[in-house]
């Protein structure tokens, strides 16, 4: 069987990979100039640091088992690195603490009063719930509901929340929320392993895919947009691209989920500022703040290179490079301590993901679409997670696998 897949993001990849597998010739259309999707490198520029940054720091967690598994296919399992869930956190007055299985378990996280901090038990009464059957409400107002005040919301659940959702509590579905924490914080140890790359996340991704695809055969073609299925010579399609051009390929309405953005700001500092790989701000738009030069293996000869990290902020996506450096760095040097600022660059992603919002989860197709011969696969569809790369990675298997079974059925 000719296949074609549009779209070259993870969730593309995956399903080419299966499709290669499964023994089709497979074609790939990408209308980036590199695969990887959302996932990517920034073209280099003079006067960079090396490594040349990422258009955000992307974290994978333990329990992500089938993205894990993809970058095993494509052999980069060795640019990723397990760490344990500790997460430091500095608030207003400077004060550290963590968020950790230890310090929940022992009520120790320090940046709430005793009152007001999360208990075992507390945590452990969500794990027989049902995560789809409170996508009615935002995870703020679950949480309420369960006795945690707003001072807990904000300082200590938003936290991991914010990333893993890219919206806040007070937003992000209970559906979603509930099954982060699920899948997280109460699935054993190694499920809540935070999963760091040391690579540049275009080299691992769309450039190692790349390479796998074309040395099992397929045809990779970048740069290319498709206007209309019709004109793609292939047997059968995947269609794997946002959840806008999904709908106008196949002729569908628009699902109606609103994107949620990210942005990225990157900084050398002249000196050391971030003593921990990684650590979340409060009270801050830099919500993250990761030391990227530890974390890949290239430390500047003097300084400090650094990526920060606003989730879901809209706000900040309107306001000028210059003057949007200005503003973060200025959050840092306050809470981490003075330092002249040496290079800076910004990265936006205004459509990072979409907004899982109460009552999105029946905006999320399956892989199945009106014609027999098309699929759809991307981390906005519905296959139970947040929109992740674990999400893309299971999507585009699942649509891969139901293509197969379509065009077998079709054929008998």
């Amino acid at each position: 069987m000719k296949a074609a897949v549009v779209g070259g993001g993870l969730a593309g990849c995956a399903a080419a990979l299966d499709l290669l597998d499964a023994g089709h010739d497979v074609a790939v259309f990408e209308s980036r100039p590199t695969l990887g999707g959302a996932v990517q490198t920034l073209p280099e520029r003079d006067g960079d640091p090396a490594p040349p940054p990422d258009n955000g720091q992307h974290i994978a967690l333990g329990c992500f088992t089938e993205y894990l598994a993809f970058l095993a296919r494509i052999g980069e399992s060795g640019s990723v690195r397990r760490r344990r869930l500790s997460l430091p956190v500095v608030d207003e007055r400077r004060r550290w603490a963590r968020i950790s299985p230890g310090s929940i378990l022992l009520a120790r996280y320090a940046h709430l009063p005793l009152r007001d901090r999360p208990l075992l038990w507390q945590l452990l009464a969500l794990r027989g719930l049902d995560p789809a059957a409170y996508d009615d409400q935002t995870f703020a107002d679950f949480l309420s509901s369960k006795g945690q005040s707003p001072l807990a919301i904000e300082r200590f659940w938003d936290v991991f929340i914010r990333p893993a959702l890219n919206l806040p509590s007070t937003e992000a579905s209970a559906a979603m929320g509930l099954f982060t924490v699920q899948t997280a914080l109460l699935a054993g140890r190694r499920g809540g392993e935070l999963v760091l790359p040391v690579k540049p996340l275009g080299w691992m991704h769309g450039d190692a895919a790349r390479k796998t695809l074309e040395r099992a055969g397929a045809s990779v073609e970048t740069g290319v947009r498709v206007e209309d299925l019709d004109d793609v010579d292939a047997d059968a399609i995947v269609v794997a691209t946002g959840p806008v051009e999904s709908a106008r390929l196949l002729g569908e309405p628009d699902p109606g989920l609103e994107p949620s953005p990210i942005v990225s700001i990157h900084l050398l500092f002249d000196r050391p500022l971030l003593k921990v790989p990684l650590a979340a701000l409060l009270g801050s738009d830099a919500h993250w703040v990761f030391d990227r030069g530890a974390l890949t293996g290239h430390r500047p000869e003097q300084g400090q290179y650094l990526t920060v990290v606003s989730s879901g902020v809209p706000e900040l996506m309107d306001i000028r490079g210059r003057e949007l450096v200005d503003h973060i760095a200025a959050q840092l040097t306050e809470r981490l301590g003075p330092a002249d600022l040496m290079w800076s660059r910004v990265s936006r992603e205004p459509q990072a993901t979409v907004a899982l919002r109460p009552g999105t989860a029946a905006l999320r197709p399956g892989p199945l679409t009106s014609r027999a011969n098309v699929t759809r696969a991307g981390a906005w569809t519905s296959t139970g997670w947040p929109a992740t790369m674990e999400s893309a990675v299971r999507s585009g298997r699942v649509a891969a696998r139901v293509l197969s079974d379509l065009t077998t059925k079709v054929a008998a």
